[in-house]
């Protein structure tokens, strides 16, 4: 229940700031605002994967490593799709998938190829 209340306020703090006038500030209150919900929603995701003890300082200590940990990774995975997709030869084309394509849209109309 508490978790909705906080999404609410954070959507309402969001709506006052847009109508803000400047543009400058819209955009910062947003991404602000974008942010705020990634953390919280990040920490719901991590907070339920995983018992923590926020009660004592050692807990609390034990539950930053871990999230910052599986923050990390994320990034870490992250980097290395991007990289995989930039070393990816985007323009060569074996026409496979092409050719097997334009063979199924001939034998369902009943025409011949080329």
């Amino acid at each position: 229940m508490i978790s909705w209340i906080i999404v609410v306020v954070l959507l309402v703090i969001g709506i006052f700031a847009i109508r803000m006038n400047h543009f400058r500030h819209k955009i910062f209150i947003v991404g602000l605002l974008l942010f705020a919900l990634f953390l919280y929603g990040s920490l719901v995701v991590v907070s339920s994967l995983n018992d923590f003890d926020l009660k004592t300082s050692e807990g609390i200590m034990d539950a930053g490593k871990l999230y910052f940990g599986w923050l990390g990774n994320g990034f870490k995975n992250l980097k290395t799709i991007t990289g995989n997709a930039i070393g990816m030869d985007w323009t060569s084309t074996n026409g496979s998938f092409f050719d097997n394509s334009d063979d199924v849209g001939e034998k369902e109309s009943g025409k011949k190829g080329k």
